[in-house]
């Protein structure tokens, strides 16, 4: 068997680095891969290609190669090729179109969290379906020793022509296996996976925002003939809340204060996000729709918590008692605001404005 020169075929120097190797087999193996190249030769190159980078690119090979070169062993070099059979067998198959193992699609989910989940960091338990490989083939598609029949559509080749473009592809029928499997999985049909429910735990990261994604690595659906699986994303969406308003990093209430604290001042007291209760002053002569803000009670992030902005609102008692009703009338005269009684006073209009607002 003649050596062959394998710094030749990738068109390196004998002292090339690991580096120079490397991008010498990758522009070579993109101008001469099958799938990409007409030319017949195509092929053979490809295997060359390939067996050169597999030998130079490992240093113990690489090591054994350069005795085999320097010396003209012909017989050393046949042994050292039956060494590595196994991989020559794998590209061949590779290009021939043999399935490859194929890495598992990403799933996709929404993730519901409220305004305190999202602010402060919490855990889920996240419940969905996934593919997994079959438990009664282990992932095979078939039970027991495989028993196969070369496909009648592509002839055993893996490969059909296809396309206006003649271009060759996996063969549909045997899925570019080049045989037709005779003892598939009754559990999986063949498919070598199953549907399975699965729940992962999720760790909310504090300050989560609409719309983050969240990735849980291997959680998506399992891989192909021993493929990697793939990713679970999680976009997260909050919910809206009863009490708070989220504008960016701020939070907006409303709060209800009565007439007389309006008018007076006073204190009033407010429940933050984070169930910390805030005593806030109240300014006399506040009107309907003034706000104040408090610093740093906002929703929490890793740049620094926004604020919690309180617009004030005027509480109207629809129900009065007779002591009540009694003040508000000698308001009314003290404000010669007369005709009270029948909703036509001054005090009327303000009060029935403030409840419109």
């Amino acid at each position: 068997m003649p050596i062959k020169d394998y710094y030749r075929i990738l068109g390196v120097d004998r002292k090339a680095s690991k580096e120079d190797i490397k991008k010498a087999y990758r522009r070579l193996a993109k101008e001469w891969h099958p799938d990409l190249n007409p030319d017949p030769e195509a092929k053979e190159r490809f295997r060359d290609i390939n067996e050169a980078y597999h030998i130079l690119s490992d240093d113990e090979k690489r090591r054994e190669y350069d005795r085999i070169l320097h010396s003209g062993d012909e017989k050393g070099y046949r042994d050292f090729m039956e060494y590595i059979q196994d991989f020559l067998e794998s590209v061949w198959q590779g290009i021939r179109g043999a399935p490859k193992p194929k890495r598992g699609q990403d799933i996709r989910l929404k993730i519901e969290l409220t305004l305190e989940e999202a602010g402060f960091g919490t855990e889920k338990d996240i419940e969905y379906d996934r593919w997994v490989d079959c438990p009664n083939c282990e992932g095979k598609g078939y039970a027991g020793e495989l028993q196969k029949e070369v496909c009648h559509a592509c002839g055993g080749s893996g490969r059909r022509v296809s396309g206006m473009f003649n271009f060759p592809r996996p063969c549909s029928v045997c899925k570019g296996r080049g045989y037709i499997i005779k003892n598939l999985c009754s559990v999986c049909g063949g498919r070598g996976r199953v549907a399975k429910r699965s729940v992962v735990r999720v760790r909310i990261p504090p300050g989560s925002e609409e719309g983050d994604v969240l990735k849980v690595s291997g959680f998506g659906h399992s891989g192909e003939r021993g493929g990697e699986p793939g990713d679970l994303y999680l976009r997260v969406d909050i919910k809206p809340h009863q009490v708070f308003k989220k504008v960016g990093k701020d939070l907006h209430m409303e709060k209800f204060i009565s007439f007389p604290m309006a008018v007076l001042g006073g204190t009033t007291k407010v429940r933050a996000l984070d169930g910390e209760e805030l005593e806030v002053f109240v300014q006399p002569g506040t009107e309907c729709g003034s706000t104040k803000t408090i610093i740093g009670k906002g929703f929490p992030a890793s740049s620094g918590a926004g604020n919690l902005v309180i617009t004030f609102r005027i509480e109207v008692p629809k129900n009065i008692s007779s002591s009540v009703r009694s003040l508000l009338e000698k308001l009314a005269r003290e404000l010669k605001d007369e005709g009270v009684n029948v909703g036509e006073g001054t005090l009327f209009k303000l009060i029935s404005g403030i409840i419109k607002r």
